[in-house]
């Protein structure tokens, strides 16, 4: 019976993160001009209660699993010190929780710290929440990959934007260039009998090229990463046997 319980709360463990990250997925897209931080900080809460009472129960299911079998009851005070199932609780039950949580927590002060530290120009208010929920919801050492992946993905969609945005500039250039051509060669037919006007209005022209020019300067377009982290978060659940099976990050497995 016990067993049976403990497994049920395994497999409802597995599939809270895929629901979570989809519900959060589908309220970012639907409402992305009505997002609330607030929400997102209630489903970081949501997960970190939902580890931690999972931890105990798993727990406490296993100590009486344990009681009930007579060679397992040898583990347990009187027989043993309760240090014993203390320590294995913790290493098989707390252990990886704690550590995703702690993780999840940091990187979620690393970013807020950073974009302070920028004058918030770096991340929108809700990413940091967004980042630790994606990395709950992942585990460790899943998070790992999580993190490289939206990471990589956002160095790629900004040399795209960069790449694009520097076409566009190149653009914008030579139509200025010619338009400033055309305008000062009508100019000197229009006033060739008059020479020495003709070269002051094409002085005049050459100076409104260049300010027409230097009011559109080459700025790339900052790409946000607040689109990457649900959907990397959701992609990283779905390759977690993947990732567990043939990348080296297994090697990190608590």
């Amino acid at each position: 019976m016990f067993l049976k319980i403990a497994s049920y709360l395994g497999v409802i463990k597995i599939h809270l993160g895929y629901s979570i990250i989809i519900f959060f997925l589908i309220y970012q897209i639907s409402f992305k001009h009505k997002i609330k931080t607030k929400c997102f900080i209630f489903g970081n809460i949501f997960l970190i209660i939902f580890f931690i009472l999972s931890a105990f129960s798993f727990s406490i299911l296993n100590y009486y699993n344990w009681k009930l079998n007579p060679i397992s009851e040898q583990l347990l005070p009187p027989y043993t010190s309760f240090s014993y199932i203390f320590h294995y609780s913790w290493q098989h039950y707390f252990f990886a929780p704690i550590v995703t949580i702690l993780f999840a927590l940091i990187i979620l002060w690393g970013i807020k710290k950073l974009n302070k530290k920028f004058n918030e120009t770096f991340f929108y208010d809700e990413e940091p929440y967004l980042a630790a929920l994606g990395i709950l919801a992942t585990g460790w050492p899943n998070c790992l990959f999580y993190l490289s992946l939206v990471l990589f993905l956002g160095m790629i969609s900004h040399c795209i934007v960069f790449l694009i945005n520097f076409l566009n500039y190149k653009r914008r250039r030579g139509e200025v260039t010619e338009k400033t051509v055309a305008q000062a060669e009508r100019a000197w037919f229009l006033n060739k009998a008059k020479k020495s006007e003709a070269e002051r209005e094409r002085s005049d022209l050459a100076g409104v090229g260049h300010s027409v020019f230097s009011k559109q300067p080459f700025e790339p377009l900052r790409l946000s990463l607040l689109y990457f982290w649900l959907p990397c978060a959701l992609l990283t659940l779905l390759l977690s046997d993947i990732i567990n099976k043939y990348l080296i990050i297994n090697q990190l497995v608590i």
